[in-house]
């Protein structure tokens, strides 16, 4: 950008922050993040015969000083790239006291034959969903009529067994989701399989819409309902987008589908968190040329005059002014900003939002999170993660590190401190070709630390 360019920047985002509403996050920023060992290796059903370890994580909250991750399962030892084997949900009070003693399963594979006689395996993969904490109240201040229950959804692919047993991408397959309906008491931890093996995949209301995968982040709250990032097929139509769903005797559903990203373009992994401004963000992972590096953000405007702005490197614009109700804008593009792999937008306790993605050049081997500007149309410098061939030294022999999948929330823990949490896996390439599991390798849970005021998730009394 030419440095006289950069003033005239600041004084238009100024402008823009005042009719956007977002001059109060002047204050807010993300300091640092931990660098913890890994929290969870592996599941208590993990046998010699049958290796298994921790992996993707997704957390939420799941009462007033409780948390919980929804913790993917994959399985160790055969040759097959991303041999998933359920999830499962582990509660904790402490990010470093998590344990899997206790962990819930919720979901594993499931082995069957077909009306060919032909043996199948349905490989569940992670779930995730979104969940009222117990002892939530309401906007007007009453219970929350859904405390204490939520819902999962997770991809669950069969394929017949090959002749070691287990599975190959090469072979047919067909896909469909699960849906999970869930609930803690304050003491259990409990998941129930609402949808059956003919529902291939959650129909949305009325609409034609189905969910096709849940995004890479768990709901958020919108009144009694919860907001998720999903992909989406209708008829030939195929987007990223949100889904609302409501709760409807005893039952969570997809009522609503929001698309967001282009038509034509492929787009999935999708995030979504709230502003500082109760605006909503969303991101989604790209694919197919220049989107493969790409961060792109768009932001949900209700109604009113907008202010669009738009920066390059050249020079800054205002385009227009507009009228009108919900609707979604690109407000952020930046080519080649990450590696290609797992994308997401979170936030930190403060309120700050952040992609967190893979260093360009590095593989996936040095996780990032890039906070953005006041604005939210440009990133920051980044802040680093994990390195982990700096901090673990090289994996195995013509191997890689897999540091990806990044994945956070805002929840209140004992302490009754708001925490920004971040979760990622850790694993070696060389695990996709039958190689055994490393010391690294599992589930990490960080925290990102920022100095504004907490900005709760959730209102308890």
């Amino acid at each position: 950008m030419r440095p006289n360019a950069n003033c005239a920047l600041r004084r238009l985002a100024m402008v823009g922050l005042v009719a956007c509403g977002l001059a109060s996050a002047a204050s807010a920023e993300i300091t640092a993040v931990t660098a913890s060992d890994v929290r969870l290796v592996a599941p208590p059903d993990s046998t010699e015969e049958q290796a298994l370890s921790y992996g993707l994580g997704f957390p939420f909250q799941v009462a007033p000083g409780r948390a919980a991750l929804f913790c993917n399962v994959r399985v160790e030892g055969v040759a097959t790239f991303d041999y998933e084997n359920g999830t499962d949900v582990i509660v904790f009070d402490s990010v470093d006291e998590i344990s899997a003693d206790g962990a819930v399963a919720i979901s594993r594979n499931e082995r069957l034959t077909d009306e060919n006689g032909v043996g199948r395996i349905v490989v569940k993969f992670p779930v995730i969903g979104g969940f009222v904490p117990l002892g939530t109240l309401g906007e007007d201040g009453r219970p929350h009529p859904h405390a204490g229950t939520g819902f999962g959804i997770c991809q669950a692919i069969s394929f017949p067994v090959d002749e070691r047993g287990h599975f190959n991408w090469q072979s047919e397959y067909s896909h469909r989701c699960e849906v999970h309906q869930l609930s803690y008491d304050g003491e259990r931890f409990a998941a129930v399989r609402s949808s059956t093996p003919e529902q291939t995949h959650p129909k949305v209301g009325d609409t034609a819409w189905v969910i096709s995968a849940p995004g890479i982040t768990n709901a958020i709250p919108d009144g009694d309902d919860m907001l998720q990032a999903v992909t989406a097929g209708g008829g030939s139509a195929s987007a990223a987008g949100v889904a609302r769903w409501s709760r409807v005797d005893g039952i969570w559903e997809p009522v609503e589908f929001w698309p967001v990203t282009p038509p034509g373009e492929s787009w999935a992994e999708a995030s979504l968190v709230r502003d500082t401004d109760g605006a909503l963000l969303f991101s989604a992972r790209g694919s197919g040329g220049d989107r493969l590096s790409e961060v792109r953000v768009w932001r949900r405007y209700d109604g009113g005059p907008q202010w669009r702005l738009v920066f390059s490197t050249e020079d800054v614009r205002v385009l227009h002014l507009e009228e009108g109700g919900p609707q979604w804008r690109q407000v952020l593009s930046a080519p080649g900003a990450h590696s290609p792999g797992p994308i997401s937008i979170n936030r930190a306790a403060d309120g700050t939002p952040y992609i967190g993605a893979n260093l360009p050049d590095s593989g996936r081997e040095t996780l990032c999170i890039w906070p953005l500007n006041e604005a939210r149309t440009e990133l920051l410098e980044p802040i680093t993660v994990r390195a982990a061939r700096e901090e673990f030294g090289a994996p195995s022999a013509d191997s890689r590190w897999m540091v990806d999948h990044p994945s956070g929330a805002v929840v209140r823990l004992a302490d009754g401190a708001w925490h920004g949490v971040l979760v990622y896996r850790v694993l070696d390439s060389a695990e996709h070709r039958g190689a055994p599991p490393t010391a690294r390798t599992g589930c990490y849970v960080e925290e990102v630390l920022s100095e504004g005021p907490a900005i709760p998730a959730w209102r308890f009394e």
